[in-house]
């Protein structure tokens, strides 16, 4: 890594993906995953002009505030057996082990630094695990984002074009719309 920062930063951003699949409500899931995003944009900032870090920053933000909003309850528990979190953790590590034992053949095949792929393939592993494991809507769609920021933040490295990075950010709201759709409660009708 570039600078020693940055050796910080990914271990926060590991321990907030871990708490992404640890966490026990919608409010400390969306928290973390705003944390992660913040994280992300502080390490992206040394690589990407400013604005279009931000714009990562603020699409990833404005995905989770409209899910969240369109969520219902915040503090609702989600399903959780302790069986189920040993497994989460295991596995989480067992994704992040291998990134970490692969990072060389992965940073010279895709010609970007490691202070980039790493994060990157971190989030690209935790939103496939969570596509994979949770049942829950609001997971599955996390997820998606999840996955969804881990590759534009490889493509941006790769593809410098504001076209194509507006085109991912607009994805990242689409999928945020689509999901909220789908995980808004259901109305009660009024009878008349």
């Amino acid at each position: 890594m570039n600078h020693w920062l940055n050796y910080i930063a990914v271990g926060a951003l590991s321990l907030l993906l871990f708490g992404m699949m640890l966490a026990d409500t919608k409010k400390q899931v969306a928290i973390a995953f705003i944390g992660v995003l913040v994280i992300v944009f502080a390490i992206n900032i040394q690589f990407w002009t400013f604005g279009f870090a931000l714009s990562k920053l603020v699409a990833g933000i404005m995905s989770i505030l409209i899910l969240v909003l369109s969520s219902g309850d915040l503090n609702m528990t989600l399903e959780e057996t302790r069986t189920g979190r040993i497994f989460r953790t295991v596995i989480l590590l067992f994704g992040i082990v291998v990134v970490l034992f692969t990072q060389q053949k992965i940073v010279n095949f895709l010609v970007i630094s490691v202070d980039q792929s790493m994060p990157a393939l971190f989030m690209l592993i935790c939103g496939l695990l969570m596509l994979g494991i949770f049942h829950e809507p609001f997971r599955i769609i996390l997820g998606l984002l999840l996955f969804l920021s881990g590759f534009e933040i490889i493509y941006g490295s790769v593809e410098k074009s504001l076209l194509i990075n507006g085109l991912l950010a607009a994805v990242m709201l689409f999928i945020a719309l689509v999901g909220a759709y789908l995980i808004m409660p259901p109305s009660k009708e009024k009878e008349s």
